[in-house]
């Protein structure tokens, strides 16, 4: 009886685990900002064909947005718990994947992959932390201003760009 009642907690309490059951993979864009000045880590992904985004990762079944951030900025840059200052993070939404659906399984789904549920994080990070990208993950970082992000979202499909859209506007009431 106790299992069933922390699972409907579970369900009722935790949106990663909810968003999960439902289709939809949870993921979290890291934004990393300097502590020094208006500027933003983005990096390249190794994939990316000219895309310029934060770091993002999955959120694994039982972890928390603030747990996936450390992960992600750990695996992908190298930048350990104690060199990073998580600050909040917030709902972005969910995203359809077009055409695919259905075909990728959502561990600990009741349904097949509907898409994506967006988390966004905020943390700040110093400048001159070595950052060691991994290279199955990473291809380049840069850090940006404001100014010179807007001109490297040519690169991003018009999907990424509203996804950024909406994490700087809910993030740091910022317009991109």
């Amino acid at each position: 009886m106790l299992d069933w009642i922390k699972v409907a907690g579970k369900l009722a309490y935790d949106r990663p685990t909810r968003e999960r059951l439902l289709g939809y993979r949870p993921v979290v864009i890291c934004l990393i900002q300097s502590l020094e000045r208006d500027a933003f880590l983005f990096v390249q992904p190794a994939a990316g064909r000219g895309a310029w985004m934060p770091p993002q990762e999955g959120i694994p079944p039982n972890a928390s947005v603030e747990e996936a951030t450390s992960q992600c900025l750990n695996v992908e840059l190298g930048v350990s718990r104690n060199q990073m200052h998580f600050r909040r993070s917030v709902w972005l939404g969910r995203k359809a994947i077009p055409e695919r659906q259905g075909s990728r399984d959502v561990e600990f789904s009741i349904r097949p992959m509907q898409g994506k549920a967006y988390y966004g994080a905020l943390s700040k990070v110093a400048e001159d932390t070595l950052i060691t990208c991994n290279p199955a993950e990473v291809a380049g970082y840069e850090w940006m201003s404001m100014a010179e992000i807007r001109d490297r979202m040519t690169g991003n499909s018009d999907r990424k760009r509203e996804l950024l859209r909406v994490l700087f506007a809910k993030l740091v009431q910022m317009e991109l």
